[in-house]
């Protein structure tokens, strides 16, 4: 593995192979959560997907303005921060496109909140291809 750093300074959204990336998210200390959404094809089975993967609280209320407050705060996650991995989110943008879309933004507003705090959040996605390769890869 190359020198790669998963720190704050990161945070954001890109596309990799996040597998060569798990070393380095355990040595910056940090939870490794990987979400599948190859079948996901709806916003609600998406929010039920991260409510499950990144363990919400039960009161999670199911709306984008319940995901963007536990994405900003994910307190009940071991680490000094989170990687996430979204697997197959292509499927995802093909059958729900404002879904996705929707969801990139409140995760790009999750990276750049824990980034104001210093906290590592970092996503890895595979769609779009435009989104920038990860530093260092």
């Amino acid at each position: 593995m190359n020198n790669l750093s998963i720190t704050a300074a990161a945070n954001g959204i890109y596309r990799a192979d996040a597998a060569t990336l798990r070393d380095a998210t355990r040595s910056a200390g940090c939870s490794w959560v990987e979400l599948e959404l190859a079948d996901v094809t709806d916003k609600l089975s998406l929010l039920r997907v991260m409510a499950a993967g990144l363990q919400f609280p039960a009161g999670f209320g199911a709306n984008w303005d319940a995901l963007a407050d536990c994405l900003q705060d994910l307190s009940w996650l071991p680490g000094r921060g989170c990687v996430l991995v979204l697997k197959d989110n292509a499927a995802l943008a093909a059958a729900a496109p404002v879904a996705h879309d929707t969801l990139l933004k409140i995760l790009a507003a999750a990276a750049a909140d824990w980034q104001r705090r210093q906290r590592v959040f970092v996503v890895f996605a595979g769609f779009p291809p435009t989104l920038p390769a990860f530093p260092g890869t």
